[in-house]
Protein backbone atom coordinates (compact mmCIF):
# COMPACT_ATOMS: atom_id res chain seq x y z
CA UNK A 1 0.00 0.00 0.00
CA UNK A 2 1.35 3.13 -0.70
CA UNK A 3 1.41 6.12 1.50
CA UNK A 4 0.50 9.48 0.18
CA UNK A 5 1.51 12.67 2.31
CA UNK A 6 0.32 15.38 1.59
CA UNK A 7 3.55 17.90 1.09
CA UNK A 8 1.61 20.77 0.15
CA UNK A 9 -0.23 20.79 3.58
CA UNK A 10 3.04 19.75 5.82
CA UNK A 11 4.68 22.62 3.67
CA UNK A 12 2.46 24.88 5.34
CA UNK A 13 3.17 23.47 8.83
CA UNK A 14 6.74 24.94 8.33
CA UNK A 15 8.06 21.04 8.56
CA UNK A 16 11.68 20.62 9.33
CA UNK A 17 12.65 18.40 5.76
CA UNK A 18 15.58 16.73 7.87
CA UNK A 19 13.09 15.73 10.84
CA UNK A 20 10.70 14.54 8.24
CA UNK A 21 13.14 12.09 6.81
CA UNK A 22 14.21 10.86 10.05
CA UNK A 23 10.54 9.95 10.80
CA UNK A 24 10.14 8.51 7.11
CA UNK A 25 12.46 5.96 7.21
CA UNK A 26 11.42 4.44 10.47
CA UNK A 27 8.14 4.40 9.22
CA UNK A 28 8.88 3.33 5.72
CA UNK A 29 11.88 1.87 5.53
CA UNK A 30 13.19 1.07 2.03
CA UNK A 31 11.25 3.91 0.35
CA UNK A 32 11.99 6.94 -1.14
CA UNK A 33 10.87 10.02 0.40
CA UNK A 34 8.73 11.51 -2.20
CA UNK A 35 9.58 14.92 -3.84
CA UNK A 36 8.62 18.19 -1.84
CA UNK A 37 5.82 20.29 -4.13
CA UNK A 38 7.70 23.06 -5.88
CA UNK A 39 5.67 25.93 -3.71
CA UNK A 40 5.28 29.63 -5.58
CA UNK A 41 7.25 31.82 -3.56
CA UNK A 42 3.93 34.14 -3.32
CA UNK A 43 2.13 31.31 -2.16
CA UNK A 44 4.61 29.77 0.40
CA UNK A 45 3.85 31.84 2.85
CA UNK A 46 1.15 34.46 3.44
CA UNK A 47 2.36 37.87 2.91
CA UNK A 48 2.41 39.77 6.47
CA UNK A 49 0.85 42.73 6.84
CA UNK A 50 2.73 46.18 7.34
CA UNK A 51 3.71 48.10 9.86
CA UNK A 52 0.61 50.11 10.59
CA UNK A 53 -2.02 48.59 8.54
CA UNK A 54 -4.72 46.40 9.71
CA UNK A 55 -4.68 42.87 8.11
CA UNK A 56 -7.89 42.05 5.62
CA UNK A 57 -10.20 39.44 7.78
CA UNK A 58 -13.72 40.10 7.58
CA UNK A 59 -14.40 37.64 10.18
CA UNK A 60 -12.40 39.41 12.88
CA UNK A 61 -13.33 42.28 14.88
CA UNK A 62 -10.93 45.41 13.66
CA UNK A 63 -8.07 46.04 16.57
CA UNK A 64 -8.69 49.02 18.46
CA UNK A 65 -5.64 51.52 18.14
CA UNK A 66 -4.52 52.47 21.51
CA UNK A 67 -5.07 55.27 23.01
CA UNK A 68 -2.02 58.12 23.60
CA UNK A 69 -1.84 58.46 27.11
CA UNK A 70 -1.90 61.84 28.20
CA UNK A 71 1.02 64.01 28.92
CA UNK A 72 1.98 64.00 32.42
CA UNK A 73 2.11 67.17 33.59
CA UNK A 74 5.05 68.65 34.95
CA UNK A 75 6.21 69.01 38.60
CA UNK A 76 5.65 72.71 39.00
CA UNK A 77 9.32 74.46 39.60
CA UNK A 78 9.55 74.86 43.43
CA UNK A 79 9.83 78.90 44.60
CA UNK A 80 13.35 79.19 46.07
CA UNK A 81 14.11 79.32 49.38
CA UNK A 82 14.36 82.62 50.53
CA UNK A 83 17.70 83.22 51.89
CA UNK A 84 18.14 84.16 55.75
CA UNK A 85 18.60 87.99 56.32
CA UNK A 86 22.53 89.04 56.65
CA UNK A 87 23.45 90.04 60.34
CA UNK A 88 24.29 93.56 61.02
CA UNK A 89 28.16 93.78 61.21
CA UNK A 90 29.05 94.04 65.34
CA UNK A 91 30.71 97.27 66.12
CA UNK A 92 34.00 96.87 67.26
CA UNK A 93 35.00 97.85 70.93
CA UNK A 94 36.94 101.53 70.62
CA UNK A 95 40.01 101.52 71.42
CA UNK A 96 40.83 102.29 74.67
CA UNK A 97 43.33 104.96 75.21
CA UNK A 98 47.04 103.88 76.37
CA UNK A 99 47.21 104.19 80.24
CA UNK A 100 50.74 107.02 80.77
CA UNK A 101 53.10 105.42 82.00
CA UNK A 102 54.49 106.90 85.56
CA UNK A 103 57.28 109.31 85.40
CA UNK A 104 60.63 107.46 86.53
CA UNK A 105 61.88 108.57 89.79
CA UNK A 106 65.80 110.25 89.61
CA UNK A 107 67.96 107.66 91.36
CA UNK A 108 68.75 108.53 94.68
CA UNK A 109 72.74 109.29 95.30
CA UNK A 110 74.13 106.71 97.75
CA UNK A 111 76.48 108.23 99.90
CA UNK A 112 80.05 106.96 99.49
CA UNK A 113 81.60 103.69 100.37
CA UNK A 114 84.55 104.04 103.33
CA UNK A 115 87.36 102.19 103.29
CA UNK A 116 87.97 99.13 104.62
CA UNK A 117 89.85 99.47 107.91
CA UNK A 118 92.46 96.54 108.54
CA UNK A 119 91.96 95.28 111.92
CA UNK A 120 95.71 96.49 113.18
CA UNK A 121 94.57 100.56 113.02
CA UNK A 122 93.95 100.93 116.16
CA UNK A 123 97.33 99.35 117.10
CA UNK A 124 99.29 101.57 114.56
CA UNK A 125 97.50 104.88 115.70
CA UNK A 126 95.56 105.74 112.28
CA UNK A 127 93.30 108.52 112.93
CA UNK A 128 89.42 108.02 113.10
CA UNK A 129 88.05 106.83 109.61
CA UNK A 130 85.73 110.33 109.03
CA UNK A 131 82.29 110.32 109.10
CA UNK A 132 80.05 109.62 106.34
CA UNK A 133 78.84 112.58 104.72
CA UNK A 134 74.99 113.84 104.31
CA UNK A 135 73.63 112.68 101.69
CA UNK A 136 72.32 115.58 99.78
CA UNK A 137 67.84 115.86 99.40
CA UNK A 138 66.06 115.70 96.59
CA UNK A 139 65.13 118.70 94.90
CA UNK A 140 61.34 117.80 95.23
CA UNK A 141 61.80 116.54 99.51
CA UNK A 142 59.96 118.81 101.64
CA UNK A 143 61.36 119.84 105.20
CA UNK A 144 59.17 119.24 107.97
CA UNK A 145 58.49 123.33 109.50
CA UNK A 146 59.56 123.46 113.01
CA UNK A 147 57.16 123.16 115.30
CA UNK A 148 55.94 126.54 117.00
CA UNK A 149 55.43 127.11 120.15
CA UNK A 150 51.83 126.54 121.82
CA UNK A 151 49.15 129.07 121.55
CA UNK A 152 48.09 130.61 124.79
CA UNK A 153 50.78 129.33 126.67
CA UNK A 154 53.52 130.06 129.30
CA UNK A 155 55.50 130.89 126.16
CA UNK A 156 53.21 134.48 126.30
CA UNK A 157 53.99 135.62 129.25
CA UNK A 158 55.03 138.78 128.04
CA UNK A 159 51.84 139.93 126.66
CA UNK A 160 50.60 139.78 130.32
CA UNK A 161 50.34 143.18 130.05
CA UNK A 162 49.28 144.39 127.18
CA UNK A 163 45.91 141.85 128.29
CA UNK A 164 45.38 144.05 131.18
CA UNK A 165 45.89 147.73 129.32
CA UNK A 166 43.06 146.06 126.51
CA UNK A 167 40.98 144.49 129.25
CA UNK A 168 40.99 148.36 130.77
CA UNK A 169 39.98 150.16 127.82
CA UNK A 170 37.40 147.64 127.10
CA UNK A 171 35.58 147.79 129.94
CA UNK A 172 35.93 152.01 129.92
CA UNK A 173 34.39 151.53 126.12
CA UNK A 174 31.21 149.34 127.38
CA UNK A 175 30.36 152.06 130.52
CA UNK A 176 30.33 154.82 128.39
CA UNK A 177 28.72 153.36 125.66
CA UNK A 178 26.12 151.80 128.44
CA UNK A 179 25.49 155.65 130.01
CA UNK A 180 24.80 157.25 126.30
CA UNK A 181 22.26 154.65 125.95
CA UNK A 182 19.94 155.87 129.11
CA UNK A 183 20.19 159.30 127.38
CA UNK A 184 19.19 157.99 123.77
CA UNK A 185 16.04 157.02 122.45
CA UNK A 186 14.45 154.59 119.79
CA UNK A 187 16.90 153.62 117.51
CA UNK A 188 20.03 155.55 118.64
CA UNK A 189 19.47 153.90 121.84
CA UNK A 190 19.43 150.50 120.52
CA UNK A 191 22.69 150.88 118.29
CA UNK A 192 24.54 152.09 121.70
CA UNK A 193 23.29 149.28 124.05
CA UNK A 194 24.49 146.81 121.03
CA UNK A 195 28.20 148.76 121.35
CA UNK A 196 28.24 148.49 125.08
CA UNK A 197 27.67 144.46 124.78
CA UNK A 198 30.44 144.10 121.84
CA UNK A 199 32.81 145.58 124.33
CA UNK A 200 32.03 143.51 127.43
CA UNK A 201 32.18 140.42 125.02
CA UNK A 202 35.70 141.79 123.71
CA UNK A 203 36.74 142.18 127.52
CA UNK A 204 35.56 138.83 128.04
CA UNK A 205 37.31 137.16 125.34
CA UNK A 206 40.47 139.35 127.08
CA UNK A 207 40.27 137.92 129.95
CA UNK A 208 39.93 133.89 128.89
CA UNK A 209 43.10 134.57 127.37
CA UNK A 210 45.02 136.35 129.90
CA UNK A 211 43.78 133.33 132.03
CA UNK A 212 44.90 130.75 129.91
CA UNK A 213 48.18 132.32 129.86
CA UNK A 214 48.91 133.19 133.38
CA UNK A 215 46.22 131.07 134.93
CA UNK A 216 45.30 134.03 137.34
CA UNK A 217 42.27 136.56 136.71
CA UNK A 218 42.24 140.31 136.28
CA UNK A 219 39.72 142.59 137.16
CA UNK A 220 40.61 146.28 136.64
CA UNK A 221 39.03 148.89 138.59
CA UNK A 222 37.82 151.86 136.47
CA UNK A 223 36.43 155.01 137.94
CA UNK A 224 32.74 156.04 136.39
CA UNK A 225 32.50 157.50 133.13
CA UNK A 226 32.81 161.56 132.88
CA UNK A 227 30.39 162.21 129.88
CA UNK A 228 29.53 165.67 128.65
CA UNK A 229 26.03 166.65 128.62
CA UNK A 230 25.13 167.00 125.51
CA UNK A 231 24.60 163.19 123.95
CA UNK A 232 26.00 164.72 120.51
CA UNK A 233 29.09 165.68 122.55
CA UNK A 234 29.48 162.11 124.10
CA UNK A 235 29.11 160.48 120.85
CA UNK A 236 32.15 162.68 118.93
CA UNK A 237 34.28 161.88 122.62
CA UNK A 238 33.21 157.56 121.72
CA UNK A 239 33.78 158.15 118.27
CA UNK A 240 37.74 159.20 119.07
CA UNK A 241 37.77 156.41 121.58
CA UNK A 242 36.79 153.99 119.37
CA UNK A 243 40.30 154.59 117.12
CA UNK A 244 42.24 154.96 120.02
CA UNK A 245 41.18 151.10 120.24
CA UNK A 246 41.08 149.73 117.40
CA UNK A 247 44.40 151.39 117.10
CA UNK A 248 45.81 149.68 120.34
CA UNK A 249 44.91 146.77 119.24
CA UNK A 250 46.74 146.73 115.82
CA UNK A 251 49.68 147.46 117.65
CA UNK A 252 49.19 144.57 119.91
CA UNK A 253 49.19 142.43 117.19
CA UNK A 254 51.93 143.33 114.98
CA UNK A 255 53.62 143.21 118.74
CA UNK A 256 52.62 139.49 119.73
CA UNK A 257 54.60 136.44 118.52
CA UNK A 258 51.37 134.24 119.52
CA UNK A 259 49.16 133.36 116.82
CA UNK A 260 46.06 133.04 118.51
CA UNK A 261 46.71 136.64 120.52
CA UNK A 262 47.44 138.15 117.00
CA UNK A 263 43.89 136.48 115.39
CA UNK A 264 42.54 138.05 118.88
CA UNK A 265 43.92 141.71 118.41
CA UNK A 266 43.21 142.16 114.86
CA UNK A 267 39.29 141.14 115.24
CA UNK A 268 38.91 143.43 117.98
CA UNK A 269 40.67 146.05 115.93
CA UNK A 270 37.87 145.59 113.16
CA UNK A 271 35.03 146.16 115.81
CA UNK A 272 36.52 149.30 117.02
CA UNK A 273 36.59 150.57 113.07
CA UNK A 274 32.88 149.28 112.78
CA UNK A 275 31.77 151.21 116.07
CA UNK A 276 33.39 154.51 114.46
CA UNK A 277 30.95 153.77 111.97
CA UNK A 278 28.13 153.23 113.69
CA UNK A 279 28.69 156.76 115.58
CA UNK A 280 29.09 158.59 112.30
CA UNK A 281 25.56 156.96 111.18
CA UNK A 282 24.37 157.80 113.84
CA UNK A 283 25.67 161.97 114.30
CA UNK A 284 24.17 161.85 110.58
CA UNK A 285 21.03 161.06 111.84
CA UNK A 286 20.97 163.78 114.51
CA UNK A 287 21.90 166.27 112.64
Amino acid sequence: MELKVDMPALAGQNVDPAAFRRVWDRVMPGQAVPAEPSIPPEAALPAEPSQGEQPENPDLPPVPECQTQPLVPECPTQSPIPECPTQPPVPECPTQPPVPECPTQPPVPECPAQPQVPDCQECLGCPPCPECPACPRLSGERTLPEQPDLCLGEASQGDSGQLEGLMTLAREGAAAAQAMARRASGSCAKALSALAGDHRMAFRRLSAAYFLITGKRYSPKCPEARLPSSLSLALRQQFVWEQRWERNNRQAAQDTSDPCLKELYLELAQEGAFHAGTIRSLLEQMA
